[in-house]
């Protein structure tokens, strides 16, 4: 009988597949482009529980209004929470962003610090948001993890977890290092394309053959696989 730390493994073998050919069908092999620190921690704070479009639109309004740390440090938080209208909670996130300011600019001189701990230190800085200024920001591996990433490698099979932490901690053991730096956002983008929340349309999905649940569908009565 097959328990269930062989079924991972079995499945645990085919990162290397899933993943090079999720970046080939989303956006090729090529390394994370760096972006500014200041905007990486800042909008991902403002992406808490908001969409991805509203998180470019106000953001984009936010910075045009407050290009840097020491500018937003003295930004009135009243004009933040009208400038954060349209993500989740502004009034909550408006004191938080412009003490993040206030941080920066007082102890860092105006930039970002590039340690887990120096940003966990933060307001409104958790260990996704800090992960992502780390990769997207500075190019040091780390597991950004999202509920597309939590949701969609424990489909695949590669194990069993119940929060984004559990899989932060069993990501670390099998992950090779180079995929750290784009597991985020390929799983963005399939969890946003095929691999939906309710319903994964495993038809059409370009990695059923290594998915412990594309497999399993695939049995099923009716299933046919999308030309």
């Amino acid at each position: 009988m097959t328990t269930e730390m062989e079924k991972a493994q079995h499945w645990q073998q085919y990162i290397p597949q899933v993943l090079d050919t999720l970046a080939g069908t989303y956006f090729g092999k090529g390394s994370v482009e760096l972006e500014d620190p200041y905007q990486v921690l800042i909008a991902t704070v403002i992406s808490q529980r908001t969409r991805e479009e509203q998180t470019t639109k106000v953001s984009n309004r936010l910075f045009a209004r407050y290009p840097d740390a020491t500018s937003l440090a003295d930004a009135p938080v009243a004009e933040l929470e009208k400038l954060l209208y349209g993500s989740s909670y502004p009034e909550v996130k408006a004191p938080r962003i412009k003490e993040i300011g206030r941080i920066l600019r007082d102890n860092f001189g105006g930039k970002v610090p590039n340690t887990i701990d120096e940003l966990l230190a933060l307001p409104g800085v958790g260990r996704k948001t800090a992960n992502c200024v780390l990769v997207y920001a500075f190019g040091i591996p780390a597991l950004c993890i999202d509920v597309h990433v939590h949701r969609i490698t424990n489909r695949l099979g590669w194990y069993q977890t119940k929060t984004p932490e559990q899989t932060e901690k069993a990501l670390e053991k099998i992950l090779p290092n180079p995929y750290w730096f784009t597991i985020n956002r390929l799983m963005v983008q399939h969890g946003r394309a095929i691999c939906l929340p309710s319903v994964p349309q495993c038809q059409k999905c370009p990695v059923r053959q290594w998915c412990e649940t594309g497999n399993a569908r695939a049995q099923e009565p009716g299933f046919k696989a999308a030309d």
